[in-house]
C-alpha cells in the first residue's frame, strides 16, 4: 500500500511539473499562437462558407437541369463558379501535405464548371447532363481525399 501511495505522489508531482512547463512554453509564444489561431479560424470559416454556398446551389442546379430550366441552372452555376474561386486558397482538412493534388482537382472542378456553364448557355442538354456528372465526380473525388 505504501508503494502505491509513493507512486501516486510521484505521478502527481510529475504531472504538475509538466503542466507548469507547458504553461511556461505557451506564455512565450502566446500572442503569436493566438494570432495564428485567429487566422486559421478565419480561413476555416471562409472555407466552410464557400462550401456551404456550393452545397446550397448544387442540388438546385441539378434539379434545374432535370427540368431544363436553363435560366435557373445558369444562375445557380454562376453562384457556384463565384464561390469556387475561393477554393484556390483552401487548406485541405486531410492530407494537407498533398496540396498539389488538391490544386489539380480544384482546377479540374473549375474547368468542368465553366464547361457546364457554356453547355447551359447553349442549352445543350446532353453536354450539360454529362458535365453535371463530371462536376459531381470532382466533388466526390476531392471530398474522398481531403475532407
Amino acid at each position: 500500500m505504501k508503494t502505491v501511495m509513493v507512486i501516486m505522489v510521484f505521478a502527481l508531482v510529475l504531472m504538475s511539473g509538466m503542466t507548469a512547463f507547458a504553461h511556461e512554453e505557451g506564455e512565450e509564444s502566446g500572442t503569436e499562437m493566438k494570432m495564428d489561431m485567429k487566422n486559421m479560424d478565419m480561413k476555416m470559416m471562409k472555407q466552410h462558407r464557400t462550401m456551404s454556398v456550393i452545397a446550397e446551389y448544387w442540388p438546385d442546379t441539378q434539379e434545374a437541369l432535370k427540368e431544363r430550366d436553363w435560366k435557373e441552372a445558369g444562375e445557380d452555376v454562376a453562384e457556384i463558379v463565384e464561390a469556387a474561386e475561393e477554393l484556390k486558397e483552401f487548406k485541405p482538412h486531410r492530407n494537407a501535405d498533398r496540396v498539389l493534388d488538391f490544386m489539380k482537382i480544384q482546377a479540374v472542378f473549375a474547368k468542368r464548371l465553366t464547361d457546364l456553364d457554356k453547355a447551359i448557355e447553349s442549352k445543350d442538354a446532353a453536354a450539360a447532363d454529362k458535365l453535371a456528372g463530371s462536376v459531381q465526380k470532382s466533388c466526390n473525388q476531392c471530398h474522398a481525399m481531403f475532407r
